[in-house]
């Protein structure tokens, strides 16, 4: 995972706020609440436009989801600042513990039209099960307590890629009070990233605990 390293200064300024108080949550539900509301790059994107775009990140708590076995469940959907109805990634992750650790397990919703936008209705999802998913096999990102908060990646080689023509991709997952940083990038057969991936991570920030607010008619 190479993001362990690189990326270290940048979640220690994520910390740096008030902390976060973790113990009286079990890990899965800590990643859980961390994981949930609306975020944006707004500012990344101001700082760096050249190789940051301007995205809405939202993220729900499924209620009871079939996808679940017991173990909390999140959708999440990014979509750009622009055209926030027009999503371009749409996710489920299952938080599973694992001892200490959370294993965050990705799945895609085979139907993204049907999904699309349901974060406004979050308990509409939960009758989704594994035939309505894909679960994206080798992705799953292995989450640990990291300084306040928790980071991991995907492990191995064999996360399908993202774009035609890679050989992989690898995830990274970096999690903090009121901060995501999200990292996705494809390489090819000699391990080199694609220069089409992101050069660094997506530094999303809270801008609410719960899905968008609309805008006042």
């Amino acid at each position: 995972m190479r993001y362990a390293r690189a990326a270290a200064p940048l979640f220690a300024l994520a910390l740096a706020g008030p902390g976060f108080a973790s113990e009286a949550l079990a890990p899965a539900e800590e990643v859980a609440a961390l994981f949930a509301g609306t975020f944006d790059n707004n500012a990344q994107a101001a700082s760096d436009p050249k190789h940051a775009k301007a995205m809405r990140l939202v993220a729900v708590r499924v209620p009871k989801s079939r996808l679940g076995e017991g173990a909390p469940v999140l959708y999440v959907e990014e979509a750009p600042l622009s055209a926030p109805a027009r999503p371009t990634r749409q996710r489920f992750y299952r938080l599973e513990a694992e001892g200490a650790d959370v294993i965050a397990r990705v799945f895609d919703p085979k139907s993204p039209a049907k999904v699309r936008g349901r974060w406004r209705t979050p308990a509409d999802l939960a009758i989704l099960g594994e035939a309505e998913v894909v679960e994206r096999s080798g992705c799953a990102v292995r989450l640990k307590r990291a300084d306040g908060g928790w980071s991991g990646g995907s492990e191995g080689v064999t996360c399908p890629p993202f774009v035609p023509g890679a050989r992989y991709a690898e995830s990274d997952l970096r999690l903090a009070p009121g901060r995501v940083e999200s990292w996705d990038r494809d390489y090819d057969a000699k391990d080199l990233q694609l220069v089409i991936s992101p050069a660094r991570p997506w530094v999303f920030e809270r801008r609410s605990d719960g899905p968008p607010v609309p805008p006042a008619k």
